[in-house]
């Protein structure tokens, strides 16, 4: 108590001019111990490779991944062996680094019931491999588990187009069939239209009035995509059916439009509109 005194004890044998002088500079070292104090370490953050771009990251560089499978916003890596292989990650703060939004994160459960950190709705996991009966996780900075069995992705912040697997139930045949299929960043299923033609310049007809209330178009002015999809595979056309008659522009995959299926609800991972013309659009 009496070495915390000595510092004031002394300030009040300075004469007042010398106090003025100093007053500013004990203020600014105040304001900078209490910022420093204040910004706790990042516990997940954005890594960049230049293939694969931004992707999240635990505190230490660890590469976090999401499961195609899991696009109704559970976890199913239920297995051992497959939680094995695929740690959960989890971390009871969250505090992110730049790029990142701490309100897009929240706390799940694993198959297991463990807790498990998701990010937008999908559960992140960690790759490891076996060695000597252990598991061992992938070094930092390492992406040794992108595009394993086509269902295994880093997890970009940025992604414009998704990849998702999931059981399709087929409206006109009754058939289900498990499959992969494209998805928005929000996972909701896209579809292609069976009428439409291929790599058209303009979409005048096929689904227009009634139809495209019931299937309204999916446009994304920037695409970013997995390593299970191209790019290169995505365009555009123009439709000129939108407010008041003027154009509008609609993603298309592989030359194909597409859609979503307005009894999908927009909820994540149905897919409800599979049957006749439609289909969920496979990569």
């Amino acid at each position: 108590m009496v070495n915390s005194l000595l510092p004031f004890a002394i300030l009040r044998r300075l004469p007042a001019f010398l106090l003025v002088a100093l007053l500013p500079a004990l203020l600014l070292s105040s304001c900078k111990k209490d910022a420093t104090e204040a910004t706790p370490a990042a516990t997940i953050q954005l890594s960049s490779d230049a293939t694969l771009g931004s992707f999240l990251t635990d505190g230490q560089g660890n590469t976090l991944y999401y499961f195609t499978l899991d696009v109704t916003g559970s976890n199913n890596c239920g297995t051992a062996a497959c939680a094995s292989q695929w740690p959960p990650f989890y971390t009871s703060t969250v505090s992110v680094g730049a790029g990142l939004d701490a309100a897009d994160f929240t706390t799940g459960k694993t198959a297991g019931g463990l807790n498990q950190t998701y990010y937008k709705g999908w559960p992140l996991y960690y790759y490891a491999t076996t060695a000597n009966g252990q598991s061992v996780h992938e070094k930092p900075g390492q992406t040794l588990g992108q595009g394993i069995g086509d269902v295994w992705y880093v997890v970009r912040p940025d992604y414009s187009v998704m990849l998702a697997m999931n059981s399709v139930l087929n409206k006109t045949t009754n058939a289900a069939a498990f499959k992969p299929y494209l998805i928005d960043p929000q996972g909701r299923t896209l579809y292609t239209y069976g009428m439409d033609a291929t790599h058209p310049a303009t979409q005048p007809t096929n689904c227009t009035g009634g139809c495209v209330e019931a299937w309204p178009v999916f446009y994304q002015a920037t695409i970013k995509v997995p390593a299970g999809l191209k790019a290169s595979d995505f365009g555009t056309i123009t439709r000129p059916d939108g407010p008041n008659g003027s154009p509008r522009l609609q993603t298309t995959y592989k030359g194909q439009p597409l859609y979503y299926f307005a009894f999908d609800n927009a909820v994540r991972g149905k897919a409800e509109g599979e049957g006749g013309d439609w289909a969920v659009a496979m990569p």
